[in-house]
């Protein structure tokens, strides 16, 4: 090459002299050498690559939590199956492997606890529980597993406080159903604890908001009428009926309402009402038999005449001088006994007893009808229900005392 050529540079990638006014080697311009460019492709890539594997990284990432999240259900409904099946300890353990695939799983926790109270390991149970109830204080289900624990253990005072605040306390679903299935098992617990003032003032609760379902307004009768509540009991049944007139059960309730507020009539009628319904109902029809008996021999009952009021003292009279009668002979030396003084009583006013005479004389229409229903309960209370009469004139010598007092 000439002078004139060459330009005395020379190309920094192979060295050879570059020609006069050029900046390529023509030599590496041959072979498709290009630094610049080189090195811009090869940043590129790198940065693709890198960028591939942060994908592939967090997709393999995330298809293992999926993975594990999946394993996790999977060992839940196998322990949720299990406790269907009341298999708590296989229910525990695959609980126990629900959590180590997916850890602080608050429903898992919760289930693994009732898996463990199933099991009779309350003290594990209570365990997490307890923590459950600091994670997430006022969680209805965890206060109610609480106080079914301090039930168990006879914690009275702690029972009753969890399962208020499980009343009042915040439910995932159906809030309103199982709040009043709530306080149904709290009213249970304090009528079985015998704090009878408390029950009836949660029974109070309980129908307060009821929706218009006929079997609720009858439970709530129920509660009222286990509770000696008779007029509450009464207007549940009644609002039942409104709803749904030929309920059986709120026709029976009804029946007993009125016949322990002393209303018999109208409690024959409600309790033949039920008895057509429930013909093989047994407690409706020795009910009805019952109301029937004391309507038939009650005295005061509205509408009678004079005459017919002493004619029923008499019918009375009667049947419990026989009652007595049966009863002493099956007491040893009665006539000194506790029946002495109601023989003594019957045998003096007997000869007297005449309904002219009972007519004109109220003091004796009393006195007759007073031997009568004495004479009646204390033959019940040495030999034991007699016939549906005597039962019926029980009935009305506790109404007479209670009225009494």
């Amino acid at each position: 090459m000439s002078a004139e050529e060459s330009s005395g540079a020379r190309c920094p990638q192979c060295g050879r002299t570059l020609p006069v006014g050029g900046e390529e080697c023509p030599e590496c311009s041959k072979s498709g050498a290009h630094p610049a460019g080189s090195r811009q492709a090869a940043v590129i890539l790198s940065l693709a690559l890198l960028v591939a594997l942060f994908l592939l990284t967090g997709f393999m990432t995330r298809a293992f939590l999926h993975h594990e999240e999946d394993l996790a259900a999977e060992w839940f409904q196998k322990g949720q199956a299990e406790l269907d099946v009341q298999h708590p300890e296989a229910a525990v353990e695959a609980l126990h492997n629900a959590l180590a695939y997916s850890t602080d799983n608050f429903a898992y926790e919760l289930k693994l606890a009732q898996a463990l109270v199933a099991a009779k390991r309350d003290a594990e149970a209570e365990t997490y529980l307890r923590t459950l109830h600091e994670s997430q204080p006022g969680n209805s289900p965890v206060d109610l597993e609480l106080a079914r624990l301090a039930r168990k253990r006879g914690d009275t005072t702690a029972a009753i406080r969890y399962y208020v605040a499980s009343i009042y306390g915040v439910w995932d679903a159906s809030g309103e159903q199982r709040r009043r299935q709530t306080r149904l098992e709290l009213i249970a617990y304090l009528t079985e604890t015998h704090r009878n003032s408390e029950a009836l003032a949660q029974i109070m609760s309980y129908s307060a908001n009821l929706p218009p379902d006929p079997a609720m307004h009858v439970r709530a009768g129920q509660l009222f009428l286990e509770q000696q509540s008779y007029d509450h009991a009464l207007a549940e049944f009644r609002e039942a009926l409104r709803l749904e007139p030929r309920n059986a059960s709120a026709l029976a309730g009804a029946g007993r309402a009125l016949f322990a507020l002393g209303n018999f009539a109208e409690a024959q009628t409600s309790l033949e009402r039920a008895h057509r319904a429930l013909p093989d109902d047994r407690d409706v029809e020795h009910e009805l038999a019952l109301s029937r008996a004391v309507a038939a021999s009650d005295p005061d009952a509205p509408g009678l005449s004079v005459q017919a009021r002493a004619e029923r003292v008499l019918r009375d009279f009667e049947i419990s001088e026989a009652r007595l009668a049966a009863c002493a002979a099956l007491q040893p030396n009665a006539a000194a006994g506790p029946l002495a003084d109601p023989l003594r009583r019957l045998r003096d006013l007997k000869p007297r007893l005449r309904a002219k005479s009972l007519l004109r004389n109220i003091e004796l229409f009393d006195q007759a009808l007073s031997a009568a229903l004495d004479s009646e309960f204390r033959a019940a209370q040495l030999c034991g229900p007699g016939s549906v009469e005597d039962q019926g004139l029980v009935l009305l010598a506790r109404r007479r005392s209670e009225g009494a007092r």
